[in-house]
């Protein structure tokens, strides 16, 4: 009887501890960002259905106002650009994205959570894109630097920088 406790008891004990490990706030902002890179890679088979659902994943992972900013000099169509985007507005133009017949290939993913503090964390995002069909492709890799923020009780993100 005694055994059965004890074991009833660690495995309480070991199921509390992985629940928290894997719904830490860490964990789950290193959870969204792969989320958020997968909305962008798209092979040739990917349908409309596909792309629908992507595209609703995207709009899950962003707060309401978006910053978007290249601070970068080597992709001279996108260098120096910043603003202020609605949700609504970045999801339409991943739903055109999605529906495109673009060819999206991201490899060498690497995500690290920076810093969590309060109702805000940073991470940083480096990754390779390489495109096809598009009237401009890209072959680039791209560093970026994301801020998320908890918006009841999620973490969404609320700007994100690309970087060199």
């Amino acid at each position: 009887m005694n055994r059965k406790l004890l074991t009833l008891i660690i495995l309480i004990i070991c199921g509390t501890g992985l629940y928290f490990w894997y719904f830490s706030d860490a964990k789950v902002i290193k959870r969204n960002t792969e989320s958020l890179i997968e909305c962008f890679e798209k092979d040739a088979g990917d349908g409309r259905f596909g792309g629908a659902i992507t595209t609703s994943t995207f709009r899950d992972l962003l707060d309401d106002k978006i910053g978007l900013r290249v601070d970068r000099d080597d992709i001279p169509y996108a260098s120096d650009f910043g603003s202020i985007f609605a949700k609504g507005d970045l999801v339409q133009m991943h739903g055109g994205l999605a529906n495109s017949p673009a060819i999206v290939t991201i490899t060498d993913k690497k995500i690290e959570v920076i810093n969590i503090e309060d109702e805000t964390a940073t991470a940083n995002l480096k990754f390779h894109i390489k495109t096809e069909k598009l009237p401009r492709n890209l072959d680039h890799t791209i560093n970026c630097n994301l801020t998320y923020k908890q918006v009841d009780g999620d973490w969404r993100i609320s700007e994100a920088v690309l970087t060199k």
